[in-house]
């Protein structure tokens, strides 16, 4: 500002002389020249300011991530920085050993093969409950006993494990403070006193399993190739029951479904699932829920399909189920989202356990599941086992909704919660 004063009152010389001349010879009339040069001048500079504004304010509308990949090349992502991940908000109240499972009941009165994809809450990315320590031993004892099948990451997954590392440390201590910590280098668990370098060329292990470690889910990404298709990349697959990462590792999206057999995939999921992980952006996550009848206990594998060891695998092998006791509602809400630097889409597989006879003390789900079973095509009761349960289920779920029913619960009167 003083070096503008400074041109303006001492070069007589130039522009400032003339003004000096004008204002001497006739000081009235330099006196109107001015204020009309004024009031030009701040006419100008509001219409310039206003001008100046609106581009501003227009440069500063961010580009979606849709806008700034349409014209790129499949295969070759363009990092979107202007994307940041929101920040959770504390999840109020969350206790360790008190908070339940969230009861998830993902079925309806009638089956429709859909992907069922909703959108997805930031604060709901992962979620934590008071199993999460009964889940972290599943996963230590299956880590233990088959080490490298459950978990791999090839060369083109590398930069996006390290990415989603980085994710989860902005997410996991902001949501869930009482478990997890924030360090310089990665984090710390509060409660198993782990610690944890998130620092590529530092990890102790491998980094898929320090993000198995983490969490309740399954993980695994998924990466573009350049004929607009994605393959698992890398994964930890530890708590999936029914299938195993060795089996669908680097395969791509499409064969990784018609390889497991899943029902009327190619003449109604297949497009759209396509096109689905092509246009997923970075703002908009989703997730979607899925159900199956397991005739065992066990979590992390389901010997009720054959033995894990066994090259081939599937419902045929199960015994007969005979007691409903032993039988459990499986249920798995998956998330998925794209990662803004790697472009890597990131799908999580967490996995809800609850015995049949425990669910079916729930309002109104004893009738709606039973009806959603009845209306099963073929191709899904054989992808689901249907018929190594079907006689002992079917009549425990009548029996069971005809009670409820008897004791003043219509089926009319359901409220319409799904997926809850």
């Amino acid at each position: 500002m003083s070096s503008l004063l400074s041109n303006d009152t001492v070069d007589t010389s130039a522009k400032g002389g003339l003004l000096i001349s004008l204002y001497q010879s006739n000081p009235t009339s330099i006196i109107l020249v001015l204020s009309i040069a004024a009031v030009l001048g701040l006419f100008i500079y509001n219409s310039s300011s206003s001008i100046k504004a609106n581009k501003v304010v227009i440069s500063e509308k961010k580009p979606t991530s849709y806008q700034i990949q349409k014209n790129r090349k499949y295969g070759h992502w363009i990092p979107d920085i202007s994307f940041k991940t929101p920040i959770p908000e504390p999840f109020k109240n969350w206790d360790y050993k008190l908070t339940k499972p969230i009861p998830y009941r993902a079925f309806k009165h009638k089956y429709n093969i859909t992907m069922g994809i909703r959108s997805m809450d930031w604060n709901s990315w992962i979620e934590l409950d008071n199993e999460w320590p009964k889940y972290h031993q599943d996963k230590l004892d299956r880590l233990a006993e088959k080490g490298d099948e459950l978990h791999g990451c090839s060369p083109k997954a590398i930069d996006a494990s390290f990415e989603l590392l980085q994710e989860l440390k902005q997410f996991l201590p902001n949501r869930y403070p009482t478990l997890f910590k924030e360090t310089e280098v990665g984090l710390d668990n509060l409660q198993t006193k782990e610690s944890f370098d998130f620092r590529k060329g530092h990890t102790k292990e491998d980094q898929m399993v320090i993000i198995s470690k983490l969490l309740q889910d399954d993980i695994a990404i998924m990466i573009e190739h350049e004929d607009g298709n994605y393959s698992l990349e890398g994964g930890a697959i530890i708590l999936a029951g029914f299938w195993r990462l060795k089996d669908k590792f680097q395969l791509k999206l499409n064969e990784i479904h018609t390889s497991g057999d899943v029902p009327q995939y190619q003449e109604k999921l297949q497009n759209g699932m396509t096109k689905f992980f092509q246009r997923l952006t970075c703002d908009k996550p989703v997730v979607r829920n899925n159900y199956f009848i397991q005739t065992d206990d066990n979590l992390g594998w389901s010997q009720s399909i054959g033995d894990e060891n066994s090259d081939v695998v599937g419902w045929y092998t199960a015994e007969v189920a005979k007691d409903v006791n032993k039988l459990y509602f499986r249920s798995e809400r998956q998330s998925l989202r794209r990662l803004p630097i790697s472009g890597a889409v990131i799908f999580t597989i967490r996995t809800y356990f609850v015995p049949i006879v425990e669910l079916c003390h729930e309002p109104y789900i004893p009738r709606r599941l039973l009806n959603g079973i009845n209306t099963w095509s073929d191709d899904v009761e054989e992808y689901k086992g249907y018929h190594k349960y079907k006689d002992v289920l079917l009549p425990y779920l009548e029996a069971m909704a005809q009670e409820q029913e008897a004791n003043g619960l219509p089926v009319e009167e359901e409220p319409n919660v799904y997926p809850f």
